[in-house]
């Protein structure tokens, strides 16, 4: 295994008491015990995104919001470079073929080039990596 790449699904199920995720648990685990773990440059604005509006819609405050953003910042995992324009025809090609986000079409282009297993919790996103053969988090991986 090359390591893990985590999508903000699977954090959000670490920060907030009402996602919690067996999966997202077990891959919580492996980042402990020094699996690499890696996500895409966009992945800072999701989890930014997701804890501000977990925020506005009352789910945590604002003590709760600064806290979950001091354990990211303290996650073992490593940014990868954003895409370039070079990435454009394969990330529109993730896009069409499995109606992905431009977003969830950057996870599976980096998941699939990198060799990666792929933690996420969102069921498209999910079914697209199986349809390309790429390895997904699960209860029992490792």
């Amino acid at each position: 295994m090359n390591g893990i790449l985590i999508d903000a699904s699977v954090v959000a199920s670490w920060l907030l008491e009402d996602e919690t995720s067996v999966i997202a648990q077990k891959v919580f685990v492996e980042l402990r015990s020094g699996v690499p773990a890696f996500a895409p440059s966009l992945w800072l604005l999701e989890v930014t995104n997701l804890l501000f509006n977990a925020e506005r819609r009352k789910r945590i405050d604002r003590r709760q919001r600064d806290d979950a953003f001091e354990r990211v910042s303290r996650l073992p995992i490593t940014i990868l470079n954003a895409p370039t324009f070079s990435d454009l025809p394969i990330l529109r090609l993730y896009a069409e073929k499995y109606q992905l986000t431009a977003y969830d079409a950057e996870y599976l282009r980096v998941a699939k080039e990198q060799k990666l297993i792929l933690a996420t919790l969102d069921g498209n996103l999910l079914a697209a990596a199986k349809r390309e053969k790429i390895a997904v988090a699960a209860p029992d991986f490792h």
